[in-house]
């Protein structure tokens, strides 16, 4: 595992799982924060009867290009699912959301496959305000 920092997304691309209308004002927090800082953004999320305010996939398939990484903001067990179709599709980095939603299984899976993986908020690099003094405190640079 690597130590999260701006340089992360380095290819300025992210695919965003677990994009959410039902956590939206923080979903959009964090589209809206990569993007203040030149990152393409591809919010996904596979589930059916559901609102978005932006473009969101349902599909891999229906994403124009496939980015190399991906921030995921999920439960541990969609975590698990999520990081295979990754993996499946050559991703190299993947950012969790938090500890609490993967575990030494699925790291291990991503150290075999060769995929860089962190875990941190990306408001903590990306965002501004109280998000800085989380990062501060965090170790995030």
């Amino acid at each position: 595992m690597v130590k999260f920092d701006k340089g992360f997304f380095n290819d300025n691309e992210v695919l965003f799982v677990g994009y959410s209308s039902r956590n939206k004002a923080y979903s959009n927090g964090i589209l809206q924060a990569f993007t203040n800082n030149n990152i393409k953004v591809y919010p996904y999320n596979t589930k059916d009867n559901t609102t978005f305010d932006t473009k969101v996939y349902k599909k891999l398939e229906e994403l124009p290009v496939m980015p190399k990484s991906a921030y995921i903001l999920l439960n541990k067990a969609n975590t698990t699912k999520a990081v295979k179709q990754l993996i499946d599709n050559g991703f190299t980095k993947i950012l969790f959301y938090h500890k609490s939603t993967v575990d030494p299984v699925i790291l291990s899976e991503c150290d075999k496959a060769g995929v860089e993986v962190a875990i941190g908020c990306p408001l903590m690099i990306y965002g501004t305000g109280i998000h800085k003094i989380h990062a501060f405190f965090a170790g995030v640079k």
